[in-house]
């Protein structure tokens, strides 16, 4: 049986994609050049394929050049990590989540205060 297409970012499709996010649209050369060198100029080409194929670019041609342009904005595809984290490991429960985080991080008492009002404004925009 085939294996199920992967559609979510590996960490090096994410390194790449933050950049060309950030950029608003770059060349094979300018990821390489901005993730300074950690990566060859194939291996970076090969991802960027892969995340063509996958959905996240368009490109078009400039010269001789391809130039790659983000076809997902970076909330929709956070929007989407977040909901499969919820579903694979917390049941779908928001609520679970958050406790989870709550439980392992040493949050200031400013944080919890942010934490508290964003709560009470989205209840109030449910109103």
């Amino acid at each position: 049986m085939p294996r199920k297409k992967a559609t979510m970012l590996t960490n090096a499709e994410h390194r790449i994609m933050e950049v060309i996010w950030a950029r608003g649209s770059a060349t094979v050369a300018d990821v390489v050049e901005a993730l300074k060198g950690k990566d060859a100029y194939t291996t970076i080409l090969t991802f960027i394929r892969i995340l063509k194929a996958k959905g996240y670019l368009n490109s078009r041609k400039e010269g001789r050049a391809h130039v790659f342009t983000p076809a997902v904005d970076r909330s929709t595809v956070a929007r989407k990590a977040a909901h499969q984290l919820l579903s694979k490991f917390f049941a779908g429960s928001p609520s679970k989540l958050v406790l989870s985080f709550l439980q392992d991080a040493a949050l200031s008492p400013q944080e919890l205060t942010r934490i508290k009002e964003e709560i009470l404004n989205s209840e109030r925009e449910d109103l």
